[in-house]
């Protein structure tokens, strides 16, 4: 069904400037906010962030068909989702959060019997790495990691296994 005239002409002068009405963008925004608390009170998702992909794609998509240039209606959506996430409190877990070694933090104890870094088994009396060479080199990477920022980070992330 396609919208009405009226309607249709809104979407193509916003795709043109790249900027949704403030009255639309507010509507959106408190849908997202609704889907998102739903999803997480339903135990849809382990996290208020747990749709972030999802519905980032699906509104860049929408705003794609209606005229909009990727990287415009990717930034809309990211701003989109952070005015959503904003108004639902949701604050991100810091970097360390999000690595696996944040378990022993959190008081969770893991039991490895390979090396973090090369996966070869562990001598006797080592808990995580199998020498002091696999160790100085994870702690190099690692911190190398934590100080990256932006893309330099992104491409630092992707391609350390």
């Amino acid at each position: 069904m396609r919208p009405h005239p009226r309607i249709a002409e809104r979407r193509e002068r916003e795709a043109r400037r790249g900027r949704l009405g403030k009255g639309r963008f507010d509507l959106l925004v408190k849908e997202l906010v609704a889907v998102i608390r739903l999803a997480f009170e339903a135990g849809a998702t382990a996290t208020l962030f747990g749709l972030e992909g999802p519905l980032r794609a699906g509104i860049r998509a929408d705003l794609c068909r209606q005229g909009w240039g990727w990287m415009g209606a990717d930034a809309m959506a990211r701003e989109m989702l952070e005015e959503a996430f904003r108004a639902v409190r949701a604050t991100r877990p810091g970097w360390d959060e999000g690595q696996p070694e944040w378990t022993i933090h959190a008081g969770m104890l893991i039991e490895r019997t390979r090396c973090a870094r090369c996966h070869g088994p562990l001598p006797e009396g080592h808990h995580k790495f199998c020498g002091t060479v696999c160790a100085a080199s994870y702690n190099q990477r690692l911190a190398t990691r934590k100080r990256a920022q932006g893309e330099k980070a992104v491409m630092l992330a992707t391609r350390w296994i």
